[in-house]
C-alpha cells in the first residue's frame, strides 16, 4: 500500500511528553514530505494553535499543504484558507450554555481567531489551553451574542470530575445531535454531527484525489477514533487510550519513544524498523 496522505494528531502523538517534536519523528515526516506524501496535522486546535508545528516541519502558509483543525469542523490549507468543515450556531450554543450553567461549569465558544465566554471565573485550565494555541479570549453576556459569529466548536473545561459528570449525564438527544467528545481528562468538546476527523480525512483525500486505502491516521484520544477508523491504515499510539488500540489497525511505540517516527518509517517509507518487528 502506498501512502500518500498521513493524517497526525498533535498532543501526545506527534509531541512528546515537553511538547516537542523529537528529531528521529522530525526525520521521517520529512522524509515522507519529500517522497510526496502529505502529512496533515489533525487536532482540536486552530490553525493559530498548531502554526509553530507547521514552521518546525516546513509545511506552513503553503496553498499545498494541509491542517484538519477543531476536530474536524475546519479543513483548511497552511494559509488559512478553508477547504471544508462545518459549524454550530447561536442555538446551538444556548443549549450547551444552559448545560454548563446546569453543572456550574466553565464553557467557551471557539470560533476562527478567538475564544468566547460568558463566564467571570477563568480556570487554570482554560488558561492552559488557551495560552497553547495562542487564542485571546473575549467575555460577552449570552445576550451579546449574535447569529452571524463563527461558532466552531464548544468546549466545556474544567476539573475532572465536573467533566465526568457531564459526560456521564449528558442529554441523549445532544449526543444524538452533535459530536460530543472528551479530548482530555479536562475538556468535553461539541461539534457539528459531521465534524470530525475521519470526515476531515475524507474530505481531504477526495479533494486531493487520494483513495482512502492510500491514507493513514496516528491518534491516542478518544477524538482520534473517527480518523483512526476512516483511514486505510489506523495506527495507534502506544499510549493510546484502550479504545483507540482496539480499533486501530497497528500499535507503535508512545509519543516519548518516536511513535509516530517509526510508523512512518516502516509504512510509509518501507524502512525495516526493529522497534515495530512483532
Amino acid at each position: 500500500m502506498g501512502i500518500k496522505l498521513i493524517t497526525i494528531d498533535i498532543d501526545d502523538t506527534l509531541v512528546n511528553s515537553d511538547k516537542e517534536i523529537t528529531p528521529r519523528v522530525k526525520k521521517a515526516l520529512q522524509e515522507a514530505t519529500a517522497q510526496g506524501a502529505k502529512v496533515v496535522l489533525a487536532t482540536g486546535r486552530p490553525l493559530s494553535g498548531v502554526k509553530d508545528y507547521l514552521i518546525e516541519l516546513g509545511l506552513n502558509d503553503s496553498t499545498d499543504q494541509f491542517a484538519i483543525t477543531y476536530n474536524g469542523s475546519v479543513v483548511q490549507n497552511t494559509t488559512g484558507e478553508q477547504l471544508g468543515g462545518h459549524e454550530l450556531t447561536l442555538a446551538d450554543y444556548k443549549k450547551f450554555k444552559a448545560i454548563a450553567d446546569e453543572y456550574d461549569s466553565y464553557f467557551q465558544i471557539e470560533s476562527l481567531d478567538y475564544a468566547i465566554t460568558a463566564n467571570k471565573i477563568i480556570n487554570r485550565h482554560v488558561n492552559g489551553e488557551n495560552n497553547m494555541v495562542q487564542m485571546p479570549l473575549h467575555i460577552k453576556e449570552v445576550d451579546e451574542m449574535t447569529t452571524d459569529e463563527h461558532y466552531v466548536k464548544f468546549m466545556f473545561i474544567d476539573e475532572t470530575d465536573k467533566i465526568d459528570q457531564l459526560v456521564a449525564n449528558m442529554p441523549q438527544e445532544l449526543k444524538d445531535d452533535y459530536y460530543i467528545v472528551q479530548s482530555t481528562p479536562n475538556f468535553l468538546e461539541v461539534m457539528h454531527k459531521e465534524s470530525t476527523k475521519g470526515n476531515g480525512l475524507a474530505i481531504l483525500a477526495n479533494k486531493l484525489d487520494i483513495d482512502i486505502s492510500n491514507t493513514m491516521a496516528l491518534g491516542d484520544q478518544h477524538n482520534d477514533l473517527t480518523m483512526i477508523k476512516q483511514a486505510g491504515l489506523g495506527v495507534a499510539m502506544g499510549n493510546a487510550v484502550d479504545e483507540i488500540k482496539d480499533n486501530a489497525d497497528f500499535i507503535t511505540t508512545s509519543q516519548n519513544e518516536d511513535g509516530v517516527g517509526l510508523a512512518v518509517e516502516k509504512w510509509v517509507l518501507n524502512k525495516n524498523v526493529s522497534e515495530l518487528a512483532n
